[in-house]
């Protein structure tokens, strides 16, 4: 093939069938269109290549396969109005390009497909293109940019700069399966086998986990495969507690294993069984399990070699996955670290957990009631009693998919709300998730600070005066009535503006100096109101649900809540904030973009979960706490100020929330892309940089580049290495 612009050969590979009008239709679930003569495609080997095709009612996907890769390496490539237009550099040893149709509908056309290569003054120009469409229009202003560039040459090293516009204009991957996870992380970072007696040595204490287990309906292969696993464990100091009527088959097992303890079956409930088998472990640790969970041969071992560097735990969880109807496992859940009102939205910490026996027959062991729900119950009530909370970021556990329990685990929520301070309603969300609300004991004074420029944007196709759009939609639609409204300006208001905030019964607090600092206006309105509970608000805000003060507040109440921030939409409906997480130590909205009705990762879009911060487009704090670490640093005049009072609220033990409830409209731009002075970029390294290297509520696999709980390769050897650390 000469190296020049030249029409590749599109051959249709699998699951494709041509029509007579030209278009092409999918005939199975994986269409894909091989990219050809290979003999052609031998020369682009290791260069960079200019990938373009127009596709209509379908999403292009190039997937490249080299020689010594087990997995293609796969490029989403970028819509444009002409088509799509992207520079990748091919690995050496590129040996087949394919191209998969994503999300092709019924009848599709992918046409004028062209490869070329480029050298680096081409890729250079792409990928500056590619950066500045990213860039709101007033970024792109000659002035604004030659600014941008200086700051950045001052005070990051050139390297740093090159990295940063390259990773910027990368074509997107897509997410890496699941598989590819198995084997470039959890099978290369694991200890081998002939390491596990050194590990065993090293342990200062073998302390006896007993499992507990019930069997009720349970498939008697699973059960076998259940008890296989346990005998496989590579950590040998277990008991299991079986109360279960005579059975041949387990008492040949048990006579084979002396650690299996079969006890009389109470009558009744699995629940009685349970009871029996807790009445009976003899160990330090109690560990239930279901008849058809599996634990991975180290599961054991991990665990306790966890409670040996912190003894002082009352519960520790893991990671787990789903088996398929043939055994393959799927659907990876990378749990969180302990996250109190996380657990309130389902039973995340889930199949396997370890929880201190002597606890767990100081709350009572499983309460009557719950037999639907034990396990979920147990949890809740134990960790009323305790915040030693641990969790080991590894997949042991691989459950069997099963019915969720959803009335039964209402119930045990609706009892521990009972139980800590009031029940206002649960409501089921989707299976295996809840909305618990608590009522409200008291309804203090709530001050919304809103900074304003008292500008006007384009909203719904007109020009509206944000500002007081903003009050009208506050007062004409929050259900909650102690709401005062303190709007902090520059001094310039409109006279219209100004009339609007009297119509409204709002007051305002003018900020005199020459500079712009949000930060410093925020604390000005918070110094200015007078309400126990603050809610900073940006001016381009609406609401949607009626009730939001009240679903933040009722988890702002909560002990030991420091900050709570709501869903927010962008005004096609999109998500624009559902928590804030770290990569590379800088904070970024997860799943920003997405569907507003998207699930997210197990629920993380639907329910209420624990983020280290939230944005500060709309967050609440009570005014104590606020106070107490000073407000909001002015230091930061523009951009982390919210990030950072999230996190120094976290230095004081106090946890951040996302109220999935709570949803309202933002109006900035869904295309932004966030524009960060790098003074203030680098002073926040400096100051959280060690603390963040780490995101504790998300997943060292997940991708950065944008947060979205997706898998991405390129992640793989960073988590590899923790996974490694962990076993030294």
């Amino acid at each position: 093939m000469p190296r020049g612009r030249e029409s590749l050969g599109l051959y249709p590979l699998r699951d494709l069938r041509r029509a007579p009008d030209g278009a092409w239709r999918a005939t199975g679930p994986d269409p894909v269109f091989a990219l050809g003569p290979a003999t052609a495609l031998a020369a682009f080997s290791g260069s960079r290549i200019r990938v373009r095709c127009r596709p209509e009612d379908v999403r292009p996907v190039l997937a490249v396969e080299a020689e010594g890769e087990s997995e293609p390496r796969r490029y989403r490539l970028t819509p444009r109005p002409e088509g799509t237009d992207d520079v990748i550099r091919l690995p050496a040893g590129t040996r087949a390009l394919r191209i998969e149709a994503v999300e092709a509908g019924s009848s599709f056309r992918l046409d004028a497909v062209r490869i070329e290569p480029v050298g680096r003054i081409t890729a250079g120009f792409h990928a500056a293109r590619a950066v500045l469409e990213r860039l709101p229009p007033q970024e792109r202003r000659p002035l604004r940019l030659l600014r941008r560039a200086w700051g950045l040459l001052r005070s990051v090293p050139p390297g740093e700069i090159r990295r940063r516009l390259t990773r910027a204009a990368q074509t997107r991957r897509p997410p890496a399966s699941y598989a590819a996870w198995i084997a470039a992380v959890e099978s290369s970072a694991l200890p081998a086998p002939s390491a596990v007696p050194a590990i065993l040595a090293a342990l200062p204490e073998r302390p006896l986990v007993s499992v507990v287990m019930a069997l009720g309906t349970a498939d008697p292969a699973h059960l076998a495969e259940a008890v296989a696993s346990l005998r496989a464990q590579s950590y040998p100091e277990w008991e299991l507690c079986l109360a279960v009527p005579p059975a041949s088959a387990l008492d040949a097992l048990a006579a084979e294993d002396a650690r299996i303890r079969l006890l009389p079956a109470p009558s009744g409930s699995p629940l009685a069984a349970l009871d029996a088998a807790l009445n009976s472990a003899r160990g330090p640790y109690l560990a239930p399990l279901a008849p058809d969970a599996r634990l991975a041969p180290h599961a054991l071992l991990a665990m306790v070699r966890r409670l040996a560097a912190e003894p002082d735990l009352d519960m520790l969880y893991s990671d787990e996955d789903r088996l398929g109807p043939d055994g393959e496992r799927r659907d990876p859940h990378f749990k969180p670290d302990w996250s109190p009102e996380t657990l309130e939205a389902g039973f995340y910490t889930g199949a396997l957990a370890l929880y201190r026996t002597s606890l767990v027959r100081a709350v009572g062991g499983f309460r009557a009631g719950s037999e639907a729900a034990p396990e979920y119950d147990l949890a809740l009530r134990l960790t009323e009693r305790t915040e030693r909370v641990g969790h080991v970021a590894q997949i042991l556990c691989h459950r069997r998919e099963t019915a969720e329990a959803d009335e039964a685990a209402a119930g045990a929520l609706a009892e521990r709300a009972r139980r800590t301070g009031g029940l206002d309603s649960v409501r089921i969300v989707a299976p295996g998730l809840y909305a618990l609300r608590r009522s409200l004991p008291t309804r203090p004074l709530v001050s919304i600070v809103i900074p304003t420029a008292g500008r006007d944007s384009l909203i719904g196709g007109r020009t509206v005066d944000l500002l007081v759009a903003c009050l009208a939609s506050i007062r004409g639609t929050s259900s909650y009535e102690s709401i005062e409204i303190v709007a902090v300006d520059n001094g310039d208001l409109r006279p219209s503006t100004r009339a609007a905030l009297e119509q409204f019964g709002a007051r305002s607090a003018t900020w005199e100096q020459p500079v712009f600092n949000v930060a410093a206006k925020m604390n000005l309105g918070a110094r200015a109101a007078r309400g126990d509970v603050l809610v900073f608000l940006n001016d381009d805000i609406s609401v949607i649900t009626p009730d939001w003060i009240e679903a933040m507040l009722g988890l702002a109440q909560n002990p030991g809540v420091g900050a709570v921030g709501p869903k927010l939409l962008f005004e096609d409906g999109s998500l624009q904030h559902a928590g804030v997480v770290f990569g590379e130590g800088l904070p970024d909205h997860v799943r920003r973009g997405y569907p507003g009705d998207d699930p997210g990762d197990h629920g993380s879009s639907l329910t209420n979960r624990n983020y280290l911060a939230v944005t500060g487009a709309c967050v609440m704090v009570r005014r104590v706490e606020f106070e107490a670490i000073d407000g909001f640093d002015e230091g930061y005049a523009i951009n982390y100020n919210d990030i950072d009072l999230c996190l120094r609220l976290g230095e004081r033990g106090l946890r951040t929330v996302y109220c999935a409830e709570a949803r309202l409209h933002h109006y900035e731009s869904r295309n932004r892309v966030p524009t960060v002075d790098p003074a203030e970029q680098a002073r926040f390294r400096k100051r959280w940089g060690a603390r963040l290297a780490r995101d504790p509520y998300y997943g060292d696999a997940f991708g950065i580049r944008p947060p979205a709980f997706e898998l991405d390769a390129e992640r793989f050897p960073q988590a590899a290495r923790r996974m490694v650390e962990a076993w030294r």
